[in-house]
């Protein structure tokens, strides 16, 4: 028996929660790491960026990379509660 969205349903249903648990963890891991480097390195972000040129380019980077980051790890977290939206 098959879900919509969900692929098979009943014994292997621990297997996915397994892989959506995994990857929560693992971006909700690399978010707060980098969230951490952020604001522990903060003050040598601005100094190099202060310096002009193409420097504005690392907290754009910076920013991107979070952004990947949290938006997987919060993807993960709504397929581990099982909750999707409906269509």
């Amino acid at each position: 028996m098959t879900g919509f969205f969900d692929g098979p349903i009943g014994a292997n249903d621990m297997s996915y929660k397994n892989q959506y648990l995994k990857s929560l963890l693992g971006f909700g891991g690399l978010t707060a790491v980098l969230y951490f480097l952020l604001f522990y390195f903060e003050t040598e972000i601005v100094e190099i960026t202060s310096k002009g040129g193409w420097s504005f380019l690392i907290p754009v980077a910076i920013a991107f990379a979070i952004s990947y980051g949290h938006g997987n790890f919060t993807s993960a977290f709504w397929d581990w509660l099982e909750i999707r939206a409906k269509h």
